[in-house]
């Protein structure tokens, strides 16, 4: 089976495509950890779930900014829609079920703040991962 998500790795391409998605995902899990220990119980919110939603939404994040560079680099028409259409499906079946896993498991006890929290850190992963692709895709060599 033929990989498809290959990009060129020349000129530190990689380190600036990746770079804000690392530092979103190291300030958040710094945020985490010293809100879990200044608040430990005042704020309601279950970190841990939010430590596992911020290390979820980092991997798939990195899966499909990958997935999304190497579409832009591919001449085919139908790889381009298959890379960008298959990002998306991975991105949203992996998220759906984590969140039905963890539904699942703490039927009665679910955090309601964590889950939104991992909601909402879900659209700022989205927005960077679209600025981090759209950056590349307005360079002349993309």
């Amino acid at each position: 089976m033929r990989v498809f998500y290959r990009f060129n790795m020349q000129n530190g391409n990689v380190v600036k495509i990746y770079s804000p998605l690392l530092f979103l995902f190291l300030s958040l899990t710094a945020l985490f950890l010293i809100l879990q220990f200044t608040l430990p119980g005042a704020s309601g919110v279950s970190f841990p779930v939010l430590h596992i939603g911020n290390l979820l939404l980092f991997i798939v994040g990195w899966v499909s900014i990958g997935m999304s560079s190497a579409a832009l680099h591919h001449k085919s028409v139908q790889v381009f829609l298959r890379l960008v259409y298959g990002s998306f499906l991975l991105k949203f079946f992996i998220l759906a079920a984590g969140a039905i896993i963890y539904i699942f498991l703490f039927r009665k006890n679910i955090n309601k703040p964590a889950l939104f929290g991992c909601f909402g850190l879900y659209f700022i992963y989205t927005f960077i991962e679209v600025r981090s692709v759209l950056k590349q895709s307005k360079k002349p060599n993309a």
